[in-house]
């Protein structure tokens, strides 16, 4: 990694720990999702800098995946514990966090499980430690806790303008022998549970993704889809953000994802409905450990 890339990243996570202290300082019961996240994406923004994704909220048995759509209504629910996960980058070099921020004191083994997880890993993370490892981390808090890791989400390597790079980062212990080299960038995101520990998809989660840029027969559609292209690249993005750019921004992205040019997020919720907490930063690998760009855990 040179000195600009590092720069680069080095901001990313400023700003992102700036929006992630605005959502804890404000986030509160009844709050409309939608101005959470328009304010926290304006927030970042107003740094020269732009969102990595659509900011996700994600309350009670929802895991992830969810943000606010054009028309939504939702607010944060009477004592939900919501998980807010924030991308951020500059010139596509990305920082990745989230917290957990809870409105019943019940779920208090739930964020202190995450959280701790998330430190237990930062303290080992360095070169040569295999992923599979990572995943015995967290599982040993768990435990510690009562509650379950969710086995099939996980943390991932991340590239210039790629959030999944290839390698990911295992909740639980596996036989991944992959070995984190000196130089890497990954996101680390316990979740955990009181339910099963597994995530199933639920309902349209209002974010987007670009597959494919194979032409199209249609010029109009191609056309919408190379705008799209040229503002997001390969990153997430929400339909919110298309209001000034279509008139009927639903209506493209229906014919998109009709033919396999964009990827329509789903909801990823808890199997059996138990409720779910996060931590999540991103990691810069040194040859001594780990760098964390958010800092979450001084938050």
């Amino acid at each position: 990694m040179n000195e600009s890339e590092y720069k680069n990243y080095k901001k990313a996570g400023d700003v992102l720990r700036k929006a992630l202290k605005y959502a804890l300082d404000n986030v509160e019961e009844n709050s409309p999702l939608i101005e959470i996240a328009s304010k926290i994406e304006n927030i970042i923004r107003s740094y020269n800098a732009m969102p990595a994704f659509p900011v996700n909220i994600s309350q009670n048995y929802v895991a992830a995946h969810y943000s606010p759509g054009i028309k939504d209504d939702s607010v944060i629910k009477k004592k939900a514990i919501v998980k807010i996960d924030i991308g951020v980058h500059i010139n596509g070099y990305i920082a990745d966090a989230a917290i957990t921020i809870s409105f019943d004191d019940s779920y208090e083994k739930l964020v202190k499980a995450a959280k701790e997880a998330l430190k237990n890993v930062q303290e080992i993370l360095k070169p040569g430690l295999s992923l599979g490892s990572i995943g015995k981390a967290v599982k040993s808090v768990a435990d510690l806790y009562g509650v379950k890791p969710i086995a099939n989400l996980t943390g991932h390597k991340i590239e210039r303008y790629e959030l999944h790079a290839g390698k990911s980062v295992p909740n639980v212990p596996s036989w991944n022998f992959s070995k984190v080299k000196e130089g890497e960038v990954y996101a680390v995101e316990p979740f955990m549970t009181n339910g099963e520990g597994l995530v199933i998809e639920g309902g349209n989660g209002h974010i987007y993704r670009v597959k494919s840029m194979r032409r199209l027969k249609d010029k109009e559609l191609m056309n919408s889809l190379i705008l799209i292209w040229e503002k997001y690249k390969s990153l997430p993005f929400s339909e919110r953000w298309l209001k000034g750019t279509f008139k009927d921004p639903l209506s493209v992205l229906k014919k998109l994802i009709a033919v396999s040019r964009i990827h329509n997020y789903l909801m990823l919720i808890e199997r059996k409905k138990g409720n779910v907490s996060q931590y999540e930063d991103t990691f810069i690998v040194h040859n001594d450990g780990a760098e964390p760009l958010a800092r979450v855990l001084e938050l």
